[in-house]
């Protein structure tokens, strides 16, 4: 004896909750996916070399970094950033640390990565003094302020470089690139 085939008809009106559940699960991934993905990075500013970068506190975006490039004397860049927090507070620091140097760095977030550690670096605040060793700490650079404008000095970039970087950069010859991933 055979068995009879029985056709299942569902009609609208017993589907719509469905077609409800599949398209809300989309809309919410689709808002999620937005909601995640980092906005457009601004391209880093390259500056010639003797330029100072001189920066309105209004065109840097709130706890975004705004990076720079500064060629150093051997012609390699080294590149550094300006941000400021809500209360109008600057930082200017290299994007580099010490320890990751030559692994360079990379931009998720909002945040300054190590690119060998992958995981944001810590940033020496005005007047702390870094250790000796070579930590994952991020070198403030000295600028100067007045009124809503920033300037950060060609000087301030290579004397500091060289207080903190020198040794680091003259290890194995001429790379002395700090460049993003």
């Amino acid at each position: 004896m055979r068995a009879r085939k029985r056709q299942l008809k569902i009609t609208w009106r017993e589907a719509w909750p469905i077609w409800l559940t599949f398209g809300l699960l989309f809309g919410f991934g689709a808002i999620g996916v937005w909601v995640l993905l980092p906005s457009a990075q601004t391209p880093v500013q390259a500056l010639r070399p003797n330029e100072d970068a001189t920066i309105g506190i209004g065109e840097v975006q709130a706890n975004v970094p705004k990076l720079f490039s500064y060629p150093l004397e051997s012609g390699s860049p080294v590149e550094f950033f300006v941000e400021r927090d809500t209360a109008n507070n600057m930082t200017v620091a290299f994007a580099s640390c010490r320890r990751c140097y030559r692994a360079g760095h990379f931009r998720q977030g909002g945040q300054i990565l190590c690119g060998r550690c992958n995981e944001p670096m810590v940033r020496a605040v005005a007047g702390q003094t870094p250790g000796a060793e070579k930590d994952c700490t991020q070198i403030p650079i000295p600028f100067n302020r007045s009124g809503d404008r920033a300037t950060i000095r060609a000087t301030s970039v290579l004397a500091t470089f060289g207080q903190w970087y020198g040794s680091i950069a003259s290890q194995n010859g001429a790379d002395t690139g700090a460049g993003s991933k």
